[in-house]
């Protein structure tokens, strides 16, 4: 039921949503009074969910605060949630989260993570796929030893990400693992929380970029981008708080 109120929330958290659903009752209400306020605030939520400063300044206090980071971990732990549901094991279709997989390639052969955990089933309604496992086999083909990587497949949502891999590692572990958080950087503060309510302590893996150069239209021009990020970054918001009332953080 929860999966199911997920994804029905996930729907729903987007700005267009919004835009739209004002812009239409502008078109139709009858009292012209009311029309032109819908129509208004259909216009100003386009421009406040486009707007890049009003984004990033957002974004920012939702961010989570960079580590010192040790100079080993026994695990590192990839969250799944980067490849198309159109994917196949022989033919696997990136997202743009998929970066989280590059920087884990990079921790290992930089020898900063000692094994790779995968963690994660399709988290669709309609799919079967079994995301660990195809990128396990990725992972293999690129030259990382199968008996480097471990595969947790029954997990469909951040939560069960964090009580199956806690599960799978009190198996496996008998010391506590020091272990290092591989996903991207608007999904942290649920991710982290979820882990520490299931007892397992992991540093989150933020790649500290330089200060990129700002133009001038990233903040005046609306962008259509925009929207986007910030259906991702209210999906997200959402889904914390949501975790916190059902006692999952």
């Amino acid at each position: 039921m929860f999966f199911i109120l997920s994804k029905i929330v996930a729907f729903i958290a987007d700005p267009l949503v919004f835009v739209t659903a004002f812009f239409i009752l502008g078109l139709f209400v009858r009292t012209k009074y009311r029309r032109r306020r819908y129509l208004l605030i259909s216009f100003v939520l386009l421009l406040f969910f486009s707007n890049g400063f009003i984004y990033q300044t957002a974004f920012n206090q939702w961010g989570v605060t960079p580590l010192k980071l040790k100079k080993k971990y026994d695990y590192g732990i990839l969250l799944g949630g980067m490849i198309s549901l159109n994917s196949t094991e022989e033919d696997i279709k990136f997202g743009e989260s998929s970066d989280r997989l590059l920087y884990t390639v990079k921790l290992y052969q930089d020898s900063v993570i000692n094994k790779i955990i995968i963690t994660g089933a399709s988290g669709s309604l309609q799919s079967e796929m079994i995301e660990a496992k195809f990128l396990k086999a990725y992972l293999v083909k690129i030259g990382i030893p199968e008996t480097d990587i471990i595969c947790e497949t029954k997990s469909q949502n951040t939560y069960q990400n964090a009580a199956y891999t806690a599960e799978l590692l009190s198996v496996n572990h008998k010391s506590t693992p020091s272990c290092l958080l591989i996903t991207s950087d608007f999904h942290y503060r649920r991710a982290i929380a979820c882990f520490k309510k299931n007892n397992l302590h992991v540093d989150p893996y933020l790649k500290n970029l330089k200060q990129k150069t700002i133009s001038i239209e990233e903040y005046i021009q609306p962008q259509s981008a925009y929207l986007y990020k910030w259906r991702i970054l209210l999906h997200e918001i959402i889904g914390y708080y949501t975790y916190q009332a059902m006692g999952y953080i």
